[in-house]
């Protein structure tokens, strides 16, 4: 006989780091609105609907598919499914399924007098399709023509994070990607998965204009960076022209990897190539000297922390901050080593 499925044990039913898994892939869907909390209930709706449908012999949840039949939840069910670590009414709990109801993730059918009919509504990309474990994974040169559409919707993904993001970002980014790539190709690199060519990861190294550089000592929101750039304005950094001997600053106006694919082996063949790039780049710049960055995610600031970059000016109207390390140190890091420890599964809200 199955164990009965009982809402205030979701967590042995639907382990956390699965349940954060989910939130984090749906927090951050490009033009969805909604709170880390939100996710997290809307999660658990869908684990308790999803073993509802299929029994307790499902039970621990690893994976959620998006078929969930409708299903019966009292305000009762939904407060000690939501509110497991913390305090909540069922009125709250409630509150909370009207909330999702308009943001149309879910339906209210007919009720019993004790409970009602839910239906949920999950888009086709809230599942989380699983990587091929033997796929690997490469570095190549940015390719304008067949990249920069697929490349701008990982960095949607990742600077959805930015609260004070504009709408038109998605078509900004794709617009700073070409401009960049006819600029200074070089400094343009991804990282491709072998089975279908795609770009993983994108990094833009790019020399700073002489006449730029003053940019780095000020607010960083004064830089614009890639996911405030305004396609009615123009792009405040500059790119140095190639042999200029007064160009001292690369800015890493983008380093990001899938966070789904976020890991040791890929960070450090990424790290590696963003080595070679750079020192590439010093044959057309002699004289380059500072590594400048500003992070939108904190997973990202993180992560150049434990690289070794340091924090220099912060914004005063945000959370950004402009991050520096000497070049000579970047090229001479043992990154293996730094990278051992790092948490790639760290989740954010």
């Amino acid at each position: 006989m199955d164990k009965a499925l009982k809402p205030n044990e979701v967590e042995e039913w639907f382990p956390l780091d699965v349940q954060t898994k989910y939130i984090e892939h749906i927090v951050h869907q490009p033009g969805l609105k909604i709170t880390l909390r939100q996710a997290t209930y809307f999660v658990r709706l869908w684990g308790y609907g999803y073993l509802m449908q299929r029994g307790m012999d499902h039970a621990p949840i690893s994976t959620l598919k998006r078929q969930v039949s409708s299903f019966y939840c009292s305000h009762r069910d939904a407060a000690d499914l939501f509110y497991t670590q913390t305090q909540g009414t069922h009125r709250a709990a409630g509150q909370m399924l009207d909330k999702l109801a308009s943001k149309n993730l879910l339906r209210r059918g007919e009720a019993d007098g004790v409970a009602t009919r839910l239906s949920l509504n999950i888009p086709h990309s809230f599942e989380i399709v699983e990587d091929d474990e033997d796929d690997t994974f490469y570095p190549d040169s940015f390719d304008p023509r067949n990249d920069s559409t697929l490349v701008a919707n990982i960095l949607e993904n990742v600077y959805s994070y930015d609260s004070e993001r504009p709408e038109s970002m998605l078509h900004s980014i794709k617009r700073g990607l070409r401009q960049w790539a006819r600029q200074y190709p070089e400094g343009l690199r991804v990282l491709r998965r072998s089975s279908n060519k795609e770009p993983i990861g994108f990094a833009a190294l790019l020399p700073a204009h002489p006449d730029s550089e003053e940019k780095f000592d000020l607010s960083p929101s004064r830089s614009l960076h890639l996911s405030r750039l305004d396609v009615r304005e123009e792009d405040p950094i500059k790119i140095a022209t190639k042999g200029d001997p007064d160009c001292y600053t690369v800015f890493v106006r983008s380093w990001q990897i899938q966070f789904n694919v976020w890991t040791y082996e890929n960070a450090c063949e990424f790290i590696k190539d963003s080595q070679m790039t750079l020192r590439n780049m010093r044959d057309n710049f002699p004289n380059l000297s500072d590594l400048y960055t500003i992070a939108i995610h904190p997973l990202s600031e993180d992560f150049a922390l434990t690289l070794g970059f340091r924090m220099t000016k912060a914004d005063p109207d945000s959370s950004l901050r402009w991050l520096y390390m000497p070049l000579d140190r970047f090229l001479e890091l043992d990154y293996e080593d730094l990278l051992l420890n790092f948490d790639y599964s760290h989740r954010y809200g």
